[in-house]
């Protein structure tokens, strides 16, 4: 949805299209057709409708490769007053796939294939939005920490970071369209925390940046505030730490991570097995403060060989993306709600991106207790909770076309 702020600021909303599993062209046609329009319907909105797309590899390069069925997917979501602000350009290839884990992480910023992909996305979102108009895109925070890609790797991720900055400036030139990328911190990986976030792009890609001030500007951070709520962070601080420290906030995704205060009650345990799955790690940050312990997935603090040690260190907060509008889940856990909503209200405030998307792609792998009956109602209950946060704030949506 495009939202109107009370100082006249406009945002847009939307969900995260990686709730699908098809990342071709005709998955996200037919999820345009049949999610996007009956939530609309639900929500009972009329004004433009803001699209958060997900494209794979293949996705995108038929997009690329095919101008005239690029231009009839832009007539075609235009004439509907659909407008796909922004797009979620980290997973390359299939999401979905049962065993997916860490690959998802694969190619790392340090591969030629890593850029090829995210200027194929660029181009591909900048001939559906048109000229003169702003998209973002989200990508990989460098790569998974666990990831052997050699010993220069940290230094052709700048090399290849500064690389695309400098071709997204000249895609502006060509196509009128601005699109701006954001690193995505996340637990675990190269860039985790916003601590680590700030100290990459203010240090090693400002400097390989040098004076090409507009290249740096489109190269920033994707803040999901699941992954910062499961580091611990005071996420106001953060959000407030980046602007401080002048690097760009492309967007923000609304998400909420899972709460366990008590890892030795054998109940919270046997709660947080259920959301066990076998396609998408789930980390685990342990621990406040300094003192913090990770582990790549749940099953190594449930069942590890360490999972005594793992029960008594408290709290547990879990990588896995939670509907944003309970903060009570299985009992006895809670999710991370109060992070979400402080973001959302500081984002609103302070005017730091106006991209916002919430992204629960876990929809099918819920255990049953917290998933709504469709997917189109579990959306819609989300998108409807962000909008009362929102609302509170003086934002409404815009509902003229």
């Amino acid at each position: 949805m495009r939202l109107r702020g009370p100082d006249g600021a406009d945002f847009w909303l939307g969900y995260g299209m990686n709730v699908h599993r098809d990342g071709s062209v005709e998955g996200l046609e037919a999820a345009v057709r049949d999610t996007v329009g009956p939530l609309r319907e639900r929500l009972g909105t009329d004004g433009p409708f803001g699209l958060a797309i997900r494209l794979d590899a293949d996705g995108v390069a038929d997009l690329v490769d095919d101008a005239p069925r690029r231009r009839l997917l832009a007539d075609t979501l235009e004439a509907a007053d659909l407008f796909p602000f922004t797009g979620n350009a980290f997973v390359v290839g299939g999401f979905h796939d049962v065993g997916a884990k860490a690959s998802v992480y694969r190619p790392g910023w340090a591969e030629p294939a890593r850029v090829a992909y995210t200027l194929d996305f660029a181009r591909a979102i900048a001939g559906l939005v048109g000229p003169g108009r702003d998209a973002s895109l989200s990508t990989s925070p460098l790569a998974f920490r666990s990831a052997r890609e050699g010993r220069d790797a940290r230094a052709r991720a700048v090399a290849h970071l500064v690389e695309t900055g400098k071709r997204l400036c000249d895609l502006e030139a060509e196509t009128g369209a601005r699109v701006r990328l954001g690193l995505e911190p996340e637990p675990c990986c190269d860039l985790e925390t916003t601590e680590e976030a700030i100290a990459f792009l203010t240090g090693p890609l400002a400097d390989g940046f040098g004076d090409d001030d507009a290249a740096r500007a489109r190269v920033g951070v994707c803040f999901d505030v699941c992954h910062q709520a499961v580091e611990g962070e005071d996420v106001v601080a953060s959000l407030r730490a980046l602007a401080a420290a002048g690097v760009p906030l492309v967007k923000l995704q609304a998400s909420c991570a899972i709460v366990l205060e008590d890892p030795s009650d054998p109940e919270g345990r046997d709660a947080l097995a259920r959301f066990e799955e076998p396609r998408w790690l789930h980390q685990v940050v342990a621990g406040s403060g300094a003192s913090l312990r990770r582990a790549p997935d749940l099953p190594d603090v449930l069942r590890g060989r360490d999972a005594a040690r793992w029960a008594a260190t408290a709290p547990w907060r879990v990588h896995c993306h939670v509907p944003v509008h309970q903060e009570t889940l299985v009992p006895p856990l809670r999710s991370t709600r109060p992070a979400l909503e402080a973001a959302l209200r500081e984002v609103v405030r302070t005017r730091a991106t106006p991209h916002l998307e919430v992204e629960t792609y876990t929809f099918d792998a819920l255990p049953a207790a917290v998933r709504a009956p469709t997917l189109v109602e579990s959306l819609a209950r989300e998108l409807e909770w962000v909008l009362g946060v929102l609302a509170s704030e003086g934002v409404r949506p815009m509902e003229d076309r």
